[in-house]
Parts: structure tokens; sequence; C-alpha cells
């Protein structure tokens, strides 16, 4: 006789209450866990793995010894619930698509919008201006999040002494009359809704021919000076600008025409530009920003820093986390690197200083000099090589048959180094040299004295390392 265990009603009984949990909690506390929930499905394969496991171990024990009436024994079979499974996932997808509405549409509006703009012609800051004035936006105190859409026009960000959100607008039109460009800009305008989540949109009226030129909106958005919210900026054309942004955790700026520059920031900062420069200076947090044509700077990041440009040069000062940099066609320039170091450029030359090697480095040059400046204590390994330059080290590194090689301390660290033009890796003079004084004369108490009067020159001077 055969026996049918159904495999998933206990796992569809559990989706349903937790879907059913989560939304009684993102009413009561404005959170946002069954939108989350599309990060977290594979919860369900391990749930329903440990529902098949637990009945399998069950019942195989109550099967243990049970016989049907003929005297053999059952037959146990597993059969998947399909039916419940299904159903708890309609009601899971329906939950989910009448209570996340306004997630999905936002995503929806960003590619339409993204498509549309592709096609656009660009207003620029000349001929007829209007400045449109000032919106106010009210902020509650579970607003964590300012999300900003426009398509032609830069943004700029600030802190000012005010308790709701400031947004000013300046439109201009050019290349048409003056009749038509002030009509272009009473009919564009820009709207703000949301409490937790505030979506901020820029709409602008085009024109021209085949209606397809976009007026230029620069927006200009005030936050509270006692508030820290989460920024996500973008724009098809247009500079993003922001001057000490502090957000809760992130911040976000896209633009696929124009610079961004960001100063004397709180939070990860991420985003890319297809065309123009990118500068982040003073930043508490980590920094990964992608640019296809643009040169790329950042000094003083706490965290970790990764740069990347296909057409550029990249420039990294003053940063204490672990370093990223790649460009195909730019030089790269590390000052301060004390962590692991990944510097890769297909054509450009490559200068590095460390004043304390910290992590493992990774750095190639296709075409271009590399010269790097290391401290002469410390625990790594190095292997340098080149195949066409001169190499040169001032280093203890032993240079033969194009390479350069050698160890010190422990070797805890490597640093690889390869390319094919000149290699330098010399002595960083900003760092003190190892100075060993063995006490075994009648000078001893001044020796002592004297390693202690370096040991306490040596401190100050690797205090004002840069």
């Amino acid at each position: 006789m055969n026996r049918k265990v159904r495999v998933g009603r206990y796992t569809a009984a559990a989706l349903i209450v937790a879907v059913g949990v989560l939304l009684i909690l993102d009413k009561r506390w404005g959170t946002d866990y069954v939108y989350e929930m599309v990060d977290w499905w594979p919860l369900l394969l391990i749930v329903l793995g440990v529902e098949y496991i637990l009945l399998f171990l069950v019942t195989r024990r109550r099967g243990r010894g049970v016989s049907d009436n003929q005297g053999e024994k059952s037959k146990i079979r597993f059969r998947p619930d399909a039916k419940g499974i299904l159903a708890s996932l309609v009601l899971a997808a329906s939950v989910f698509i009448v209570t996340e509405q306004d997630h999905y549409m936002h995503l929806w509006n960003r590619v339409s919008l993204n498509l549309g703009a592709a096609s656009m012609d660009y207003s620029q800051a000349a001929g007829y201006m209007e400045d449109k004035g000032t919106i106010r936006v009210p902020v509650g105190m579970d607003t964590s999040d300012i999300v900003f859409e426009g398509v032609n026009g830069d943004i700029s960000v600030q802190r000012g002494d005010t308790e709701e959100i400031e947004v000013r607008t300046v439109v201009w039109v050019d290349q048409t009359t003056e009749v038509q460009a002030k009509a272009v800009a009473d009919a564009s305008f820009v709207e703000a809704d949301g409490t937790k989540v505030i979506h901020i949109k820029a709409t602008g009226k085009t024109y021209g021919e085949n209606e397809k030129t976009q007026p230029r909106m620069n927006i200009t958005i005030t936050i509270p000076d006692d508030r820290r919210f989460n920024l996500d900026l973008r724009t098809s054309n247009g500079a993003i600008l922001l001057n000490r942004p502090e957000a809760i955790s992130t911040i976000f700026a896209e633009t696929g025409n124009g610079r961004i520059r960001i100063t004397n920031a709180v939070g990860d900062i991420s985003g890319k530009t297809l065309n123009g420069d990118v500068i982040v200076a003073n930043a508490i947090g980590n920094v990964d920003l992608d640019s296809n044509r643009g040169d790329m700077k950042a000094r003083g990041i706490s965290g970790n820093v990764d740069l990347t440009t296909q057409v550029g040069s990249i420039n990294i000062s003053d940063s204490v986390g672990e370093i990223t940099a790649e460009t195909r066609n730019g030089n790269i320039n590390v000052d301060g690197a004390s962590l692991a170091v990944k510097a890769q450029s297909l054509n450009g030359s490559i200068s590095i200083i460390s004043a304390k090697v910290g992590g493992d480095w990774d750095v190639y040059s296709a075409v271009g000099a590399i010269n790097i400046l290391l401290p002469e204590r410390g625990d790594y390994s190095l292997s340098g090589s080149s195949s066409y330059g001169d190499l040169r080290t001032d280093l203890p590194f032993k240079v033969q048959n194009k390479t350069i090689e050698g160890q010190l301390g422990e070797g805890e660290y490597t640093v690889k180094v390869e390319g094919n033009s000149d290699l330098a890796i010399d002595r960083n003079p900003a760092v003190p040299s190892t100075n060993v004084v063995t006490p075994n004369s009648e000078d001893t108490s001044d020796n002592l004295e004297q390693m202690n009067e370096d040991g306490q020159n040596s401190q100050d001077n690797t205090s004002e390392v840069p």
C-alpha cells in the first residue's frame, strides 16, 4: 500500500502568516518589510527543504513496523503540494502589488524617463530665464529618503536653517521667441509627494521641432540643518552638486551628462556619470563612483574608495580605507595609501605614495611609467616586473631579469606591480629609516637616550605624513 505525503503545505501556511505579520508591522511602524521580501525569497526554498526533512523523519519513525491488512509494509511517497504553494504565492504577490505599488511605479517611471530622455534635445542656461520660486515640502519624524528625478538641469543640495524641504526652480528656455519661451516656462513645474519617502520630480514642457527639446530646470534643494535623509538624485543632463549632505546611510547621484561634486558628506556615496568629472572631498563613509569620460578626484575619505573611468585621470589623496582606481586611458595618482590598493591603467602612468602597507596591492599599467614610494619598515613582500622599461629601487630588494623582488618583516602583505615601461620603487622619504643602536660600549646610556629621542621624532614625523 502506498501512502502519499504532501510537502509544502506548512511552508505555504508559514508564507501567508509571514506576509500578514509583515504587513501589520509596516502599517504600525511605517517600515518596508513587505517590499524587502523580494530580497529574501530564497528563504522559501530553505523552509521547504526543512519541511521535507522533518516530514521524512517523522513519517519514517511512524512507518516502522506499520503494515496493511495483508501484512505488507506500506510505502511512503512524497509529493509537492502544488496547489497550496501556488495559492500562497498568488496571495503574497497580490498583497505586494496592492501595498507596494509606489515602489514599482517609481522604477517604471525611471525606466520610461531614461528611454524618453535618450531622444531629447536640451536647452542650455541661456535665452529666456524665469525664477519659478520655492515650494516647501513638509517633513515628518519618519521621513527618511529624498528621491529626485529630472531630465535637464543642475541639481544642487544644501543644508539651511529651515524646518521643511525647500525646492527652488529656475527655468531656462533658449532658441525660441520670448513669447513661446515664457509659455514653456509657465507650463514647466516641480511636484513633490510622499511622507516616509519624499519624491520630487521636475517636469518640463517640451518645445521646438517635433516637441523634443527640454527646457533647462535648475533645482536647488535645501534640507533642514538638523535632519538626515538618504538621497537618490538622477538627471539625464546636468551637474549634481552636493554641499554638506548628511545621510542616514546612503547617497546616490546619477547623471547622463554632467559633473558630480560632493563635499563634506556623511554616508556611503555611490553613483555614475557618462560624461563629466567627479570630485568628492571630505566624506565620512565609502565612495564608489563611475564615469565613462571624465577626471575623478577623491580627497579626505574615511572609508574605502572605488573610482572607475574609461577616459580620464584619477587622483586619490588622504584616504584611509582600501583604494580601487581603474582607467583605460589616463594617469593614476594615489597619495596616502595605507590599506589594500588596486590600481590599473591601460594607457597612463601610475604614481603611489604610501607611509604604511596594510593590505595587498595589485598595480598594473600596460603603457606608462610606474613610480611607487614605500616605507622602509613593514611586513610585506614585493614582486615587481617590467617587460621593456628600466627598473630602479633604493630599498633592500633584488633587481634581476626585469624583476624587483624582496621581503620586509614577516611579509604579511603582497605588493604586486606589473608594467611595460619604466618602474621605480623607492623609499618614502617622509617615513623615517630604521636606526639600530647596539649598547656595547661605555656610551650605552647615551645611545639609549639617543634611541628614545629618535623614537619620539619618528612618532612626530609619522603624524605629519599626508
